[in-house]
């Protein structure tokens, strides 16, 4: 079990919203990205999800301790590569939402 606290106020979270019908590509494009970046980056987590109403639809959520940080990570050019890649098997453009964290709460099963 992690000993690293969970998201705080003041973190941020960046999703990103996409559609592809290669999804399956996504984890390798992932892969590169962690090798590339190395000890340069400053995302702490990810999941990514897809969207049991909305078929080829999936969603990212990334977590940052702060927005700088997130900015830090955006200019790395491993990123610009990651984004390059995901657009590439993607048949629309990407969203991105930039999200600060203002309440987190961790509910334990009764």
């Amino acid at each position: 079990m992690s000993t690293e606290p969970g998201t705080q106020p003041g973190a941020f979270l960046q999703l990103i919203e996409y559609r592809t019908e290669r999804p399956e590509e996504m984890q390798q494009i992932l892969k590169r990205w962690l090798a590339a970046i190395g000890a340069h980056r400053t995302a702490r987590w990810y999941v990514t999800t897809a969207d049991r109403d909305h078929p080829a639809t999936y969603v990212q959520l990334v977590e940052f301790p702060s927005h700088d940080a997130a900015t830090a990570n955006s200019g790395h050019p491993a990123t610009a590569r990651f984004a390059a890649e995901l657009r590439e098997i993607c048949s629309e453009d990407l969203i991105f939402r930039n999200l600060d964290v203002t309440e987190y709460a961790h509910l334990d099963m009764p």
